[in-house]
């Protein structure tokens, strides 16, 4: 059903003056327009259609969202008409469940998520922003943006007369709220940068049952569809009379021709839909794309929504993004607009929002191709992962960036710069949400805040910023908030956190850990606020600013304490560089920085596999499409990182590294050979004991015999390794086949060490691991084997064997020299899982010395 919004929308005065003029009435210009309102702001929206569009186009709110339009006061009416999602079913093309993904926590409040129908949204949008005064002006095209120092001014005329005398609106501000294709946006000559992900075509059904009520077994709730030949979504509920379906076209496809009804109808035949049971609301194909403006604001004109971002729909992110931003948006501008503050405030509007913006497109694209994917190699390892109940973990929404905000390190809190939570509470008999019993600065806490923590000057400037005690108990007392159902003692307990300070929108400025630190966190606000153009009238913070500086780094090594991963990395047989180049790596890495870990591989000559999975990605692209598929779900815990550096950037290295369980499902300690062209990583190769990840779960992900690669692609990089090394491995591998020890004797120092990952046995002194050696003759998978790579300098390196025809193929060992040339540690790194039980008892027994 359409709606008409206003039949006068031609009748056009020749000027119009408001404090806020927004182009574009789509949600993001509804809930800011409604927000600006209800502050008391006069605000004037234009829009070139006539109604309300009429068919869904967003199908997705979260909890976040909700939480927005309980401030705008219509989540009550939302929530009749929306459906909260449950779960989320992840299956192949014979409907065989590999994971089921529940979902229902961390709504602040609501339901972490929601399938809505749009038009009933935005009718309950519309309804509640022209109750609050907004002049809302259908059917007008806007011409022209102005501005000044002083106001701005966009120009409109009507759609449907072209002769018809422009309209000139005189605002303080201008806000684009206007699409993918602003207006506003271009007017300002920016253009939004693709973000390099390919656009992706899907064709978009909306079905709506005869009978909502009825029951399809097929689709519970929300299916993802895991066919590698038409990747496919498909939504039980989309509000609560309607179903969704997305269909991934192949490349070629004609768009137009694969959205005709007919295709619709056959497509639909999986599902038991026909068109007795219902009809097809709208069918059409969707380009679906990952871009972000450079620029937000130019003076006194912005843009937000769509306007300054498009991601894919995997998350459906895209409008919860755009109303994040218009709650972002709105306390600066009021604070701006009443003279609190500069306009130099706004420009934390797109240094908080585009960081958060730009981590979420690499969420969705992450998922998206990891859900898409058609390569043999990529939907076996994915499907196997699942299947062992390895599911990507659901991330933590990124934090805000740079701005008002404590900023991201090591030792801040996860939950700054993120939604702060809430819950029921009990306050004087009432008993509703905590944002309910007021709007604006809040610093809740779980136990009581005496005042007199805090010095004069800091209490004038919680004043002035109106800053309400919010302390929430579960025990009841004076001034207390009661805790109903215990959320908030969860929420503190789970993160270590005593009390935040929540900013208008309801976002974290910052958290401590104990009371006693309130007062230096107080400080940081004010600094951060007056730092970015926020007007104290009451408070002099020039001798605030100054205590704002971060906390000096805890250690004498500066370089260390500022690590992300532990810093006990042996390097004493590393060059300078390599230590540098892997500590950035590791770092990056263990950051999820996807752009920043793929920088130190090679443009043209990247190959990097591993070894024990057969899991190989054959150049950069490939590469940078693991981990854009992958680094967005670790979780903030998750830590890579050496354990010792052996070689340099020119002879190749060695790196012993450990994987925490939150990367891929499992611990992995692994030995990687390393190879270098002009600084940057060429060949990168993973060997690891697949028993100390799980032999069960590593056969299931482990390609088939037919799959793995038959050679690691060593002939990829030239042999750069010292001879020194060289000729010590050479004949320690000789000696090791055959048995020889004075060999040995000759090549080992006195106080070598031998370790073995697999065996989790550890040999020490030259007489002992040639006794040792000699017992194992023929049974370790090392003796025999074949050399295939060596990387490394005169300090030390490693190499890579081969032992075809054998239980356990291939293995890499680490290797360090004395100042002699003599080998002083040999660690061997193989797979375990490819043994029996039986087998691994008999070589672990031969580590034990016998008695003599």
């Amino acid at each position: 059903m359409s709606v008409t919004l206003d039949p006068d929308a031609t009748a056009m005065p020749e000027s119009i003056s408001c404090d806020v003029a927004i182009v574009g009435y789509g949600p993001v210009g509804m809930v800011l327009s409604g927000l600006l309102a209800q502050r008391g702001f006069d605000v004037v929206v234009v829009e070139r259609h006539h109604t309300l569009y009429p068919l869904a186009r967003a199908g997705h709110l979260d909890g976040e969202t909700m939480r927005v339009f309980q401030e705008l006061g219509v989540a009550n009416e939302v929530e009749l008409v929306a459906q909260p999602m449950l779960m989320w079913n992840l299956v192949t093309p014979e409907m065989e469940v590999l994971s089921t993904i529940h979902i229902g926590e961390g709504g602040a409040g609501w339901k972490e998520s929601y399938l809505s129908y749009q038009p009933e949204i935005d009718r309950i949008l519309d309804a509640r922003v022209r109750e609050l005064g907004v002049r809302v002006i259908t059917g007008v095209n806007a011409e022209r943006v102005d501005q000044s120092e002083d106001r701005a001014s966009v120009t409109c005329r009507s759609v449907d007369d072209r002769t018809a005398a422009p309209t000139v609106i005189d605002a303080a501000f201008v806000i684009g709220a206007d699409g993918a294709n602003s207006f506003v946006r271009s007017a300002l000559g920016i253009e939004r940068a693709e973000l390099g992900y390919a656009p992706m075509d899907s064709l978009v059904i909306d079905f709506k049952l005869d009978d909502p009520d009825r029951e399809l077994e097929l689709m519970p709730e929300v299916i993802q569809v895991l066919d590698p030949e038409r990747p496919q979504l498909a939504g039980r509920w989309e509000g609560r009379n309607y179903m969704r379906f997305e269909f991934i076209l192949h490349d070629g496809e004609d768009p137009v021709e694969f959205a005709q009804e007919d295709n619709c109808w056959k497509l639909l035949e999986m599902w038991n839909l026909s068109p007795e049971d219902g009809h097809i609301e709208r069918n059409v194909v969707y380009r679906f794309e990952a871009t972000l403006a450079p620029q937000w604001r130019e003076g006194r004109v912005l843009f937000a929504g769509d306007a300054a971002h498009t991601m894919p729909p995997t998350m459906g992110q895209g409008m919860c993004s755009g109303i994040r931003d218009a709650a972002n948006l709105v306390w600066k501008l009021d604070a701006v607009l009443r003279g609190g503050a500069d306009q130099a405030l706004l420009d934390t509007f797109q240094s908080e929002r585009s960081a958060h913006v730009l981590r979420l497109i690499e969420m969705c694209v992450g998922m998206g191709d990891m859900w898409n994917s058609r390569d043999p190699e990529e939907v076996h390892r994915r499907d196997q992962m699942l299947r062992m109940g390895n599911v990507p973990p659901a991330p933590a929404f990124p934090r805000l960036g740079t701005g008002l905000v404590v900023p991201e390190s090591d030792e801040s809190l996860l939950v700054d710069g993120r939604p702060s939570p809430q819950a029921r509470v009990a306050y004087d008999g009432r008993v509703d949400r905590l944002d309910e019993f007021g709007a604006g600065w809040k610093i809740v806490s779980r136990h009581a805040v005496a005042k007199d923590l805090f010095t004069e000057v800091q209490l004038k400037a919680l004043k002035e910023l109106d800053v309400e005690f919010a302390h929430v108990s579960r025990g009841p007392g004076p001034g207390y908030y009661v805790d109903l159902d215990g959320e908030y003692d969860l929420w503190f307990r789970k993160h270590g956190v005593r009390a935040f300070i929540q900013r208008p929108d309801k976002y974290v400025f910052g958290a401590v850990a104990e009371l006693d630190e309130l007062p230096a966190l107080v400080d940081r606000l004010i600094g951060s606020l007056t730092e970015a153009g926020w007007t104290f009238r009451t408070v002099d913070t020039s001798s605030i600013k100054a205590r704002r500086s971060p906390a000096a780094a805890i250690g004498s090594d500066p370089v260390r304490a500022s690590l992300p991963y532990p810093g006990d990395v042996d390097v004493r047989y590393a060059g300078d560089a390599a230590v540098e180049f892997f500590t950035s790596f590791f770092t990056a890495k263990t950051k999820r920085q996807i752009n920043e870990t793929h920088a130190h591989f090679h443009p043209d000559q990247t190959y990097y596999a591993d070894a024990t999975l057969g899991w190989q990605f054959r150049t950069n692209a490939e590469l940078e499409g693991m981990w854009k598929k992958y680094m967005p779900f670790w979780s903030r815990s998750a830590r890579s990182y050496p354990v010792q550096i052996i070689g340099d950037t020119t002879a190749g290295a060695v790196v012993m590294m450990m994987d925490s369980p939150e990367l891929f499902g499992g611990e992995i300690r692994a030995i990687a050979i390393v190879d270098f062209t002009d600084g940057k990583i060429t060949r990168f190769i993973d060997y690891w004991d697949g028993r100390g990840f799980g032999a069960a779960a590593v056969e299931k992900l482990r390609l088939s015999a037919e799959q793995f690669p038959t050679t690691l692609k060593a002939d990829l990089v030239e042999p750069k390794h010292s001879p020194v090394l060289g000729a010590a491995v050479e004949g320690l591998m000789a000696a090791i086949s055959s048995g020889a020890g004075p060999e040995l004797k000759d090549l080992l120092a006195y106080d070598v060490t031998l370790e073995d990952f697999a065996l989790r046995s550890k040999i020490r002194g030259r007489a002992a691991v040639a006794r040792y050696l000699g017992r194992a003759a023929g049974r370790l998978p090392y003796q025999g084997a074949m050399l295939s790579h060596i990387v490394g300098t005169q300090q030390g390196g490693g190499f890579e064997w081969t032992a075809d025809g054998t239980d356990v193929p291939r293995g890499a060992a680490a290797v360090t020299l004395d100042h002699d040339g003599k080998i002083n540690s040999l660690s061997f790194c193989w797979d375990g899982s490819l043994i029996d039980d039986q087998q691994i008892s008999t070589l672990v027994a031969l580590a034990v010395e016998p008695r003599r």
